[in-house]
Parts: structure tokens; C-alpha cells; sequence
């Protein structure tokens, strides 16, 4: 009866082996499924981390570069109306250097005349 009740427990403990196999791999699976998550849920949020202060520091940047375009606008405005005056200047003083340089020469014509 013992060797009859021997090899029938055989195949279930075949079995009962199996399932014990599967489950220590189904357990490390699960070891190295939770290493993995933990490996990328803490590479997801680094790189979170890293790209919201990337686009921050890029929206600062924006707000900078655009502060210094509307003060280099205005400096160039500034320059604009400066250069302008001095051209006018320019051709004023040149008008009154002919009209200097005419009246001299009708001086010395009626000087010598």
C-alpha cells in the first residue's frame, strides 16, 4: 500500500514542484519588474525635474531677450534721432559755410574792384 501510495503521490508532487518552480521564478520576475520601476519611475521624475527647470530657464531667457530687444529698439530710436540732428546740423553748417565762403568772395571782389 506504501509503494502503491508512493507512486501515486509522484506526479503530484511533480507537480506541486513545478508549481513551486514557477512560483520562485514568477517571485524574481517580480524582484527584477520592481527594480526596473523603481530605475525608471526615478528617471522619469529626475528627468521631470530637469526639463520643467529647462523650460523655466528658457521662459527666463525669452523674458530677458525680450526686455533687451524693446531697450535695444528704443536705443536705436534714440541713435536715430541723434544722427538726424547731426545731418541737419551738418547741412546747415555747410549752407552757412557757402553762404560764408560766397559773401567772402563778393568782399574781396569789391575790396579789389
Amino acid at each position: 500500500a506504501d509503494a502503491g501510495a508512493s507512486l501515486k503521490e509522484r506526479p503530484v508532487m511533480k507537480v506541486v514542484r513545478l508549481l513551486q518552480d514557477m512560483q520562485q521564478e514568477l517571485t524574481k520576475s517580480l524582484e527584477d519588474d520592481k527594480a526596473v520601476h523603481e530605475q525608471l519611475d526615478c528617471w522619469c521624475k529626475t528627468n521631470e525635474r530637469e526639463k520643467t527647470a529647462a523650460i523655466e530657464a528658457g521662459e527666463q531667457k525669452e523674458r530677458e531677450l525680450e526686455a533687451f530687444l524693446g531697450e535695444a529698439l528704443a536705443k536705436m530710436q534714440e541713435l536715430k534721432a541723434k544722427r538726424d540732428a547731426a545731418l541737419e546740423e551738418v547741412n546747415r553748417d555747410e549752407v552757412a559755410l557757402q553762404q560764408a565762403s560766397t559773401l567772402r568772395m563778393e568782399e574781396n571782389k569789391a575790396f579789389h574792384a
